[in-house]
């Protein structure tokens, strides 16, 4: 029997099925199978260089602080996915937050938030072992000065480690000049990638017609 699915049942008896609560029950349910505990997470020091602090925080709690970033990152390096909506499931990064699959870095100074870095985790189908894949990596220009930035990919690599990943994959826009900075960090180049927008029938079946 799940101990934790019954009772987490048995303390929301009459609650009306919000998106965190069925979250929640996924979780306890073993839908999404804990990675990482949240005491290991929760176990990462802040640090702090030049003016800034690093450190993890849960998008959870800081999501309306979070949203601005992620508009200004989506408008600096995603313009070749602008022609589609820009709508983060923050419910569906919680849902992973809780099962220990995603982290939250956050880069602030005097208490404001200048960058982020998020990362997704999980376990290599191919080598059983933990693998952190990058979801969202951005500073605002006012922190891109310095050692800011190698010192807080640092930053975030030493916390990686320290959670049992032996691998990071990193992806890069041809937008700006990243990655030349991960090969100066000891990353490899070992493949391409490429984006096609699709395009809606109607908008193909009207170019055939032309």
């Amino acid at each position: 029997m799940n101990a934790e699915l019954l009772n987490l049942l048995r303390r929301n008896v009459g609650s009306a099925l919000t998106s965190d609560l069925a979250a929640d029950i996924c979780v306890a349910a073993g839908k999404m199978e804990t990675l990482v505990p949240a005491a290991d997470i929760a176990g990462i020091r802040a640090a702090d260089c030049l003016g800034f602090i690093f450190s993890i925080e849960r998008i959870e709690d800081i999501a309306d602080e979070m949203k601005p970033l992620h508009r200004a990152h989506w408008n600096e390096t995603e313009e070749h996915r602008h022609v589609l909506p820009f709508q983060p499931d923050y419910t569906t990064f919680i849902r992973y937050e809780r099962a220990g699959r995603y982290v939250l870095f956050t880069l602030r100074s005097e208490g404001k938030l200048f960058g982020n870095c998020a990362m997704y985790l999980d376990k290599s189908a191919h080598t059983q072992t933990t693998i952190a894949t990058e979801d969202t990596l951005y500073l605002l220009p006012a922190a891109r000065r310095g050692r800011v930035a190698r010192s807080f990919v640092t930053y975030v690599e030493n916390a990686m480690r320290q959670l049992g990943a032996k691998e990071i994959n990193i992806t890069v826009k041809t937008v700006n000049k990243a990655g030349r900075f991960f090969r100066l960090l000891g990353y490899r180049h070992v493949e391409n990638g490429f984006t096609k927008i699709l395009e809606s029938e109607n908008v193909q079946l009207k170019t055939a017609e032309t």
